[in-house]
């Protein structure tokens, strides 16, 4: 299986920087974009995040992008930052969560502008 380095790292405890990835990897793929010798820890981590849920395609685990990104940040916390699993589980949950709070905010701040430009059309 080939390995994917990600490039130096200009610091330690930086985010590493990897490839832009494919639309859906398979297993193997995405154990050697991290440097893994096998996909046990992969196999592992789904286990324990339970927002990690690569579909399955006879039997065989296919990862969209978006769970390429999650590994992306689990990489992170948990091989460069030295987190164990579970605070690494609980940071991406409050990030989760922090990003749905801002989301619902924009979206009532954009309702609150259609109505003004609304009123405004009107009483001009």
């Amino acid at each position: 299986m080939a390995t994917i380095k990600p490039k130096k790292l200009p610091n330690k405890g930086a985010r590493p920087i990897y490839p832009e990835p494919k639309l859906i990897s398979d297993i193997n793929e995405v154990a050697a974009r991290y440097g893994f010798e096998n996909t046990s820890k992969l196999r592992y981590w789904e286990t324990q995040f339970p927002m990690l849920r690569p579909e399955k395609r006879g039997g065989d685990r296919i990862y969209n992008r978006g769970d390429i990104e999650l590994l992306d940040e689990i990489v992170y916390l948990v091989e460069y930052k030295g987190h164990q699993l579970a605070a690494a589980r609980q940071l991406i949950e409050s990030g989760r969560s922090q990003r749905n709070k801002i989301n619902r905010a924009i979206e009532q701040l954009e309702t609150v502008k259609l109505y003004l430009e609304n009123l405004k059309e009107v009483l001009t």
